[in-house]
């Protein structure tokens, strides 16, 4: 089954529920956590899915693959036809949104986690992990200990994906700062998003992390931790460039809404050593 067909089987489990797939929250609950429901939430999540499947290793039956902020599993479904369910794994600070996971049979291993927990999961012990619009919510404080906790389940040569919003959204808010008449509700909010929005654009294209808190849905995103992020790719750099084979970052508005960062990790040395004796060979 290729992905076209993999992506139409998805979204006919949207109504047939005899396809043996996950089901889905409401409609509501849907949008609550991220902002669209039914065809453009699986249309977003099956981009995102293919930008992981793509920039990883060959997936396997035996691989594992961790959903870091799974919610109610709109992404890890799609990772079910190249990994075995017992390879999957997800985990979110939100209780009642995992427990909706798996009422509608999300498959997997899912999990809940502290907004600052160590994750229990041991060194080196996933393939990918990856995060959708997670690091463009959490403050400074928590994009690094979450960067670090993930470079640390990674395996060495694994792959972390993970988006967060850009300047381009700091550039929307600057705009909608600007506007002084007719504003929408959305206008409003993004307005009023940073105090000195100027300043905000400014920081980040100097390599810093920017962050406007704002209290979530749950009682568990509280606005210490939560809110707005934009991560530049020099935080990303200092945070885990050290531990990191490369560090990618694309921001293609007309792929994924939110920019994206690939990374892998680095390799033990005498692995690195016979991946370049493999190069050179087939060079």
């Amino acid at each position: 089954m290729n992905d076209q067909r993999w992506f139409e089987r998805i979204l006919s489990s949207l109504h047939d529920r005899n396809l043996g797939l996950p089901g889905f929250p409401s409609t509501y609950l849907q949008e609550v956590f991220v902002g669209r429901s039914n065809e453009k939430a699986l249309e977003e999540a099956f981009t995102f899915y293919k930008i992981v499947k793509n920039s990883s290793f060959p997936l396997t039956r035996n691989s594992r693959v961790l959903d870091f902020g799974v919610g109610w599993g709109r992404i890890i479904r799609f990772f079910t036809r190249e990994v075995d369910p017992s390879g999957l794994y997800g985990v979110d600070v939100d209780g009642d949104i995992l427990n909706e996971a798996k009422s509608i049979g999300v498959e997997g291993q899912l999990g809940l986690i502290g907004k600052s927990d160590r994750l229990e999961f041991p060194d080196n012990h996933f393939d990918v992990v990856y995060a959708f619009s997670v690091f463009s919510h959490i403050s400074k404080d928590s994009a690094s200990h979450w960067l670090g906790e993930l470079m640390r389940v990674l395996k060495p040569g694994g792959t972390l994906v993970l988006t967060t919003t850009t300047d381009r959204f700091l550039n929307l808010c600057l705009a909608c700062s600007l506007k002084t008449e007719g504003r929408n509700s959305y206008e409003e909010n993004y307005a009023r998003m940073f105090a000195e929005p100027v300043l905000a654009r400014e920081r980040y294209r100097q390599g810093e992390h920017v962050y406007a808190a704002a209290s979530g849905n749950a009682a568990v995103l509280d606005a210490d931790s939560y809110g707005w992020a934009a991560m530049p790719p020099a935080f990303v750099k200092r945070e885990i460039g050290h531990v990191a084979r490369s560090i990618r970052f694309f921001d293609e508005p007309e792929v994924l809404e939110q920019g994206f960062f690939i990374v892998r990790k680095k390799q033990a040395l005498p692995a690195r050593i016979l991946r370049k004796l493999r190069d050179a060979i087939s060079g």
